[in-house]
């Protein structure tokens, strides 16, 4: 019954906050082309760092808030209620050389950014899931969601598309693939080891004080770096104002693409809103490829989850798969 209730709750709010938006909007931008307005415009253009923060800051949780609350519920639902035999059914035991695939698939069908996958991502690994399905399904949310495909075909030429499809593809699989290697606990050598933190009494209050749980941890920390990067982004996206040629433009938009978190599908309007501008191809595909697939405040979530020296490759191997992008965009266009 716990299982089933789990399922359901997931099946609820994903469909709430992330099917049900999609199904109105995405057929609207297939008849517009428009994606809606970028999210660095946020607030008119305020430079102040104060006032910046704050416009950056509402926009963005006014984008994100529904799929915050559905990860931060699902995550408590996976830790308390989920049995762990229907998590080795869905992603494998820890050992199993098919998790990283499972996990990203199961992240495919979730649809979320990557700070509102970090929440399940960390339970994940609290009911022991293995590392790689849990890179997987982390990353597989914002670097292979399907209806972001959907939108770069309506807006932007069909290259786009196909290079954000397939850059997702090379960041996850080198990401899960690179987890494979890391070392394991103890207790996830054979099979399935206990939840680390027993429930006891009531589900219903253990579910509580999970959810209470993991909203206390994650979420002041990263409602306040997301304002800190909001406050700063006019320096983060040095657009015009970076000598040097477009070389540097590149590796400074890797770098901020890193950092900032966006909406799902928010990196649409900022590459299509720059490329107007006049962005260098080069340095919009860079973007396009790093702004969704991770963010200081996704990492900050998950650093007591996942090994930090893996989440230092991560970050590296989605930098370079940017600068590729950036070498290969301007030769298929």
């Amino acid at each position: 019954m716990a299982g089933l209730t789990a399922v359901a709750i997931a099946a609820a709010l994903l469909t709430w906050s992330k099917y049900l938006p999609y199904w109105v909007k995405v057929p609207d931008v297939l008849r517009s082309a428009d994606p809606g307005a970028s999210i660095l415009d946020a607030g008119g253009g305020a430079t102040a760092p104060l006032a910046a923060g704050w416009s950056f800051t509402v926009a963005y949780l006014g984008g994100v808030w529904k799929a915050l609350l559905a990860g931060l519920a699902v995550a408590a639902a996976v830790q308390v209620l989920l049995p762990r035999s229907w998590l080795r059914c869905a992603l494998g035991t820890a050992d199993s050389r098919s998790g990283g695939l499972r996990g990203s698939l199961v992240g495919v069908l979730t649809l979320m950014c990557s700070c509102c996958a970090a929440p399940v991502a960390v339970a994940l690994r609290r009911a022991r899931a293995g590392l790689p399905a849990s890179v997987g399904f982390w990353l597989g949310n914002p670097a292979l969601n399907p209806v972001v495909i959907v939108l770069f075909l309506a807006v932007l030429p069909w290259q786009w598309a196909a290079l954000r499809l397939v850059a997702g593809i090379a960041v996850v699989g080198i990401g899960f693939t690179l987890a494979r290697f890391e070392p394991r606990p103890d207790a996830e050598d054979g099979e399935a080891a206990p939840a680390p933190e027993p429930v006891t009494g009531s589900l219903a209050l253990a579910y509580g004080r999970t959810l209470g749980g993991l909203v206390v941890r994650l979420v002041p920390e990263f409602v306040a770096v997301a304002f800190l990067l909001g406050a700063f982004r006019a320096e983060l996206f040095p657009i015009g104002g970076t000598s040097g040629g477009t070389l540097v433009l590149v590796l400074a938009l890797v770098v901020a693409g890193l950092l900032l978190p966006v909406p799902t599908g928010a990196e649409v309007a900022v590459v299509a809103g720059l490329l107007a501008a006049g962005l260098p191809v080069a340095a919009a595909a860079a973007l396009a490829v790093t702004l969704p697939v991770l963010s200081l405040p996704s990492l900050l979530m998950v650093r007591h989850a996942f090994p930090r020296r893996l989440l230092l490759r991560l970050a590296g191997v989605t930098a370079a798969v940017g600068v590729l992008s950036a070498a290969v965009m301007p030769v298929l266009l």
